[in-house]
């Protein structure tokens, strides 16, 4: 069973959002803004509802946190069709929870790793971790009737509850080292390169008898082999402890996996404060780890979603990733989300639209296909985020921008061809005539980036024409002031204008 398409309606940025998912897995790219959080909190509501225990009980009421505020007097719907199931939610009622039972589900972003190694891991246990791992209650359940007690406890029951107390505390300490894999926890942390090892201590509960007051355990983590001072965030930086938390975190995710219809993994922007050498070593271990599972993956840095995108080509398994974009279209004046499907051409429509003489309807299909096409360069250029699409093609023109593809490019050339540089290596040719199909090798790839130049030569002399129209027809408010005149010179001649970039994008990948 696997999600196979979502509809999102009145869901906080999203006031009307379909897409498919036509692969096993999902990964998606936009920048800060474009409505990915929407699609994970959509998703979260939905799948974690008997995970989350404040969502089944409607101690969090969903409509009245996550309507969008513009159309607050319509219904939510977050629609999800699952094979020929389907998973629908109309405001605060869920249609088919029952799919849910005994399906093995995780979410985890940003907020969810840095509050596992950021509190005393008892408190990260019971507010955070039993949300993912429901099994994880049965440690608090153990002080349950004890914190109970001692509300009501006289003078004379005072020595029967500590001992009841320190048959707890042992008892804890037993489902603990048991409920929490640390052996799983060391082994994903030396998969990610990491050369040192955790471990949990454990300090008991205590009772103040004159406050009647239960002072609940504390679990401290701490570096094996190391004083840390009492505070073993002071010895670590934030990426470390964000390895930690990812460990901690796969680990369980793995111990509690059950042989279910459903293995889903979505995750949102969790990699910050990583650098790419971690980053790669975490996405290796998400593939090997859990490739049963249907994984989708939200992002807003272009360089790790061309990581993701590079490690799916070196693997082999870009065919089992729906790969698309996320990007803002101004429309009947509401910022609206487009997710680009592979198989939607703007341009065609925008032609389509010409020819039966609808003007401001082909202006708008040659907005979003320009849109599309910025996006995309972008990515390939691995441009950070721009304000204003002014920006984005000032960038795009900058001598700055245009050579720092060069390396990216020279390792592909590369890498493209060290199937034959092994080949000519390992002959049985003589040293002479190796060294000359090398050089001829070299050659080749020489040529390639020279042209590669010449392509984005001539990309910063289409993007003058750009500068141009973008105020006539790839200006958004040029779609919505009917006053505005769009004629078949300027559409033709935009039309034009997208091919070029088109051509260009094309060479360049």
């Amino acid at each position: 069973m696997k999600i196979n398409n979502m509809i999102i309606r009145n869901f906080k940025f999203h006031h009307n959002l379909d897409f498919d998912i036509s692969e096993q897995n999902f990964l998606v790219y936009g920048e800060n803004g474009t409505g990915k959080s929407s699609i994970y909190k959509a998703l979260y509501s939905n799948f974690y509802y008997f995970k989350d225990k404040k969502i089944v009980t409607n101690q969090i009421d969903i409509k009245e946190k996550f309507i969008h505020r513009e159309f607050s007097t319509e219904n939510l719907e977050v629609n999800i069709e699952l094979n020929n199931n389907y998973l629908n939610r109309e405001n605060n009622i869920l249609t088919n929870a029952e799919l849910l039972e005994n399906q093995t589900i995780y979410f985890a972003d940003e907020k969810v790793f840095q509050k596992i190694t950021q509190y005393d891991f008892y408190q990260v246990i019971n507010s955070e971790l039993i949300k993912h791992f429901p099994l994880l209650t049965e440690l608090d359940s153990i002080y349950r009737t004890i914190r109970t007690s001692v509300n009501r406890s006289s003078i004379d029951e005072q020595e029967k509850l500590v001992i009841e107390r320190q048959e707890a505390d042992r008892l804890f300490k037993e489902k603990f080292q048991e409920k929490i894999p640390l052996d799983e926890v060391n082994i994903i942390l030396k998969k990610l390169d990491e050369n040192f090892e955790i471990i949990f201590e454990v300090k008991d509960s205590d009772i103040q008898f004159d406050t009647k007051k239960f002072i609940s355990p504390k679990i401290a983590i701490k570096v094996k082999d190391i004083d840390d001072k009492g505070d073993f965030k002071n010895h670590f930086n934030e990426a470390k402890l964000k390895l930690i938390s990812i460990a901690i975190y796969f680990a369980l995710a793995k111990k509690y996996e059950t042989n279910s219809d459903l293995k889903l993994l979505v995750l949102d922007d969790f990699l910050t404060s990583l650098d790419m050498a971690n980053r790669k070593l975490i996405i290796q271990y998400i593939l090997d780890n859990f490739g049963k599972y249907q994984k989708i993956i939200l992002t807003h840095n272009i360089q790790f979603y061309n990581l993701i995108n590079r490690m799916l080509n070196i693997r082999h398994e870009n065919e089992k990733w729906d790969i698309k974009n996320i990007f803002l279209f101004r429309e009947n004046n509401h910022e609206t989300a487009l997710i680009k499907e592979s198989n939607v051409n703007y341009l065609y429509r925008a032609k389509k639209e010409l020819k039966r003489g609808e003007f401001h309807s082909s202006g708008n299909y040659l907005r979003k296909e320009f849109e599309k096409i910025v996006h995309e360069f972008k990515q390939l250029l691995e441009i950070g985020k721009m304000e204003k699409l002014e920006d984005m093609i000032g960038a795009l023109k900058s001598n700055d921008i245009i050579f720092a593809v060069k390396p990216h490019d020279l390792l592909n050339q590369i890498n493209k061809r060290i199937p034959n540089l092994l080949g000519i290596l390992n002959s049985t040719m003589d040293e002479d005539k190796k060294i000359d199909k090398v050089r001829e090798l070299l050659e080749v790839i020489n040529n390639e980036i020279t042209q590669k130049k010449c392509d984005l030569s001539n990309l910063k002399s289409i993007l003058i024409k750009v500068d141009f129209y973008k105020n006539i027809l790839f200006n958004p408010s040029s779609h919505s002031n009917e006053e505005i005149e769009i004629y078949r010179k300027e559409c033709l001649n935009s039309i034009e204008l997208i091919e070029e970039l088109k051509i260009v994008l094309e060479k360049l990948k």
